[in-house]
């Protein structure tokens, strides 16, 4: 990533550049900040950034003179300006001092990006004709598997045939594409096994993905150096390598690449998963993407084991859409957890998560059903969710599992979610108030589309209203109004996904009278309008 210097006097516009804009998805990174030129030079040297984001109109030093002096500091560092004002000197001034480019405030978020995806580009040519080696054709390849256009991706093949030291144009090659993944259930797992009911390790693990995957570089460059004919290896991304390689039959054999995958585990001495998947032989050096692509297709495989494997394409099977039954599933869970029977729920969630092994589900579909279970069982276990209970197990739960890359990852997180639903249960099991608390969420569950009041409730569970109330505070962290309205909106989020129900009938069903009173409670509980929701979820 390239390193971003950002300097503004404007606290809100310097907080906002820096946390709003999408920096390291667009492959930046900020590297610091600063209030005016003085400052700003101050940091460079410290900092080296390669590029400037500058205010031109500052205190101390304006943005203008701190652009000539860290030009004289260091020519190639790029310097992008920011004014407010449209006027022709300042556009004049800022060409002069060799400006990588020019945006107007208040900024405009896609103007900025493509200013910085042309900055990008220019310092990667600069970096690919003062480079040589090893490190010249690392470059070059990620460029190949990365291009979409194809006539530019034919310009770097171009150049790769003219740099390719060590590949022969006319072998075959293989590529390897692996991906690091701290274990689902805290240790390895044999196949079949049951993961522990004590509750599953971190699905995050104690390193970063970006870390291990350096350092598995760094342990592979050596040894496959002096093993194959030719290889380059590039860190692709967080968590994963891409290695092109040709060499002899048996080293394109899978196992090979396994054994040099126990090899690379046993040197990283880490708790973690490697996955390889193997490309067939390609020949010709146009088909570099497709080798890339082939390898990547085969890694993905993973998502049906439940640990790290060598996978080429023969071992990949046709995927299946359909139901995954989370009805059932949560229904089993819901009686279990209520008889607090651990070994039970472990045995109901081994048994369903081997099914969509079995069934090969594919992801969304799996990610729908794990969603839908974790909604059901919090919605049925709302008066658990409170305290320090509360915090712990509500959890943006799809932002969570998307980013997971198996099964048995989304195993190990159900699990450990209903193994502290289970430790809740258990604590409050004695608190008599609790009980009251339950039943009061339960009427709220049974009649939320009705009109229901707090002296309704306090009649049903022979109570004031003012203890009702304070009971019910207490035990669930929640107003019965505050209970009431997200119990609302989450069946409003559910019946937004049938298009052929009109927003209207929808407030309706869930207890409002007043569309546009029932619009704006789900813009504040969710974030966007009823149709936005409706847009971004079907």
């Amino acid at each position: 990533m390239y390193s971003v210097l950002l300097v503004d006097d404007e606290s809100i516009e310097l907080e906002t550049m820096e946390h709003y804009v999408p920096w390291e998805q667009a492959g930046f990174r900020i590297a610091g900040t600063a209030r005016n030129g003085k400052e700003a030079l101050g940091k460079m040297k410290e900092l080296k950034p390669d590029i400037i984001v500058t205010d031109v109109r500052m205190p101390i030093m304006d943005g203008l003179e701190f652009g000539r002096r860290a030009k004289q500091a260091d020519k190639s560092v790029k310097i992008i300006y920011l004014s407010g004002h449209n006027e022709f000197q300042y556009i004049k001034s800022a060409l002069q001092i060799e400006a990588a480019g020019y945006v107007l405030k208040p900024i405009d978020m896609e103007e900025l990006l493509a200013l910085l995806y042309k900055v990008k580009k220019k310092c990667e040519d600069e970096q690919l004709a003062s480079a040589g080696g090893g490190w010249l054709l690392e470059k070059l390849l990620l460029r190949i598997v990365r291009e979409p256009n194809p006539e530019r991706q034919l310009e770097w093949i171009r150049q790769w045939e003219m740099r390719a030291d060590g590949f022969s144009a006319g072998q075959p090659y293989s590529a390897a594409y692996w991906t690091f993944e701290p274990p689902a259930f805290g240790g390895r797992q044999e196949a079949g096994g049951m993961p522990s009911a004590s509750g599953p390790g971190s699905v995050s693990g104690s390193s970063s993905g970006s870390d291990i995957a350096a350092r598995a570089a760094e342990l592979l460059r050596p040894i496959l150096a002096q093993r194959l004919d030719a290889q380059v290896v590039l860190e692709t991304g967080i968590n994963t390598l891409f290695i092109l390689f040709q060499g002899k039959t048996q080293q394109t054999d899978s196992a090979y690449w396994e054994l040099l995958r126990e090899e690379l585990l046993a040197e990283l001495g880490q708790a973690v998963e490697a996955t390889v998947g193997l490309s067939g032989p390609y020949r010709g050096y146009r088909l570099l993407k497709e080798a890339f692509e082939d390898s990547q297709r085969c890694n993905e495989e993973k998502w049906y084991r439940q640990t790290g494997a060598v996978i080429v394409p023969g071992m990949l099977k046709e995927t299946s859409v359909s139901d995954p039954g989370a009805e059932p599933a949560s229904a089993g869970l819901i009686s279990a957890i209520q008889s607090h029977d651990t070994e039970r729920a472990e045995h109901l969630l081994a048994d369903w998560f081997s099914g969509l092994r079995n069934r090969r589900m594919e992801r969304r579909s799996v990610l729908r059903g794990v969603i839908q279970l974790l909604t059901t069982l919090e919605q049925h276990f709302a008066s658990l969710l409170a305290g320090p209970e509360r915090g712990h197990l509500l959890a943006d739960h799809w932002r969570e599992l998307s980013s997971m890359p198996s099964l048995a990852h989304y195993h190990a997180y159900t699990l450990r979610f209903c193994m502290e639903l289970l430790r809740a249960a258990g604590d409050r099991e004695q608190d008599r108030n609790q009980t009251v608390a339950s039943q009061i969420a339960k009427l709220l569950d049974e009649k939320y589309h009705l009109p229901v009041t707090v002296e309704d409730i306090a009649k049903e569970v022979y109570l004031s209203p003012n203890y009702v109330r304070t009971i019910f505070k207490e035990k669930t962290g929640e107003t019965i109004l505050d209970y009431l309205t997200r119990i609302r909106m989450n069946h409003a989020s559910e019946l937004l996904r049938d298009r052929s129900l009109k927003v209207r009938e929808i407030a309706h069903r869930v207890g409002y009278e007043n569309v546009s009173y029932f619009c704006s409670v789900f813009q504040k509980h969710k974030g966007s309008t009823p149709n936005e929701y409706r847009k971004l979820h079907l």
